[in-house]
């Protein structure tokens, strides 16, 4: 299988992400950004957006802090949501004490302000009821 992609695909591939990138930028206050990725808050959560040009790929990171220690009970709780979830996946950094959510999407296409918002939402969705399970 050939994997290679011609100068044309790499090209419209790259414009595909620059494109989500730039309507994110113009629709949500950015705190931050680099080349790759912009960062904001979204529903009390950190919110920091990654991008990959070559795939494209637009990873979304939720992340809240979470106080309460590790226990056995905890780790089963973030097994079974990972099981469950078919969207992202849910962690734990107990060095930092931090709850986060990550879901990757693909760029096949443009992506408009209501699509990305409706994908922004059901990610927040889950990382609220996976903290919430976490938290409690």
């Amino acid at each position: 299988m050939d994997i290679r992609l011609s100068a044309q695909e790499q090209t419209r591939r790259k414009t595909v992400a620059q494109n989500a990138r730039r309507m994110i930028m113009e629709n949500l206050t950015v705190e931050d950004a680099d080349e790759k990725s912009l960062v904001s808050n979204w529903n009390g959560f950190y919110l920091q957006i990654s991008f990959s040009y070559l795939h494209p790929l637009m990873v979304i990171y939720l992340a809240r802090s979470l106080t309460k220690p590790d226990t056995p009970k905890r780790k089963q709780t973030l097994n079974e949501l990972n099981m469950k979830s078919v969207l992202g996946s849910h962690a734990v950094n107990d060095q930092i004490g931090c709850y986060s959510y990550r879901s990757s999407h693909w760029l096949d296409s443009e992506l408009t302000k209501q699509r990305f918002l409706e994908m922004l939402d059901r990610c927040a969705e889950e990382a609220m009821k996976g903290y919430a399970l976490l938290a409690a």
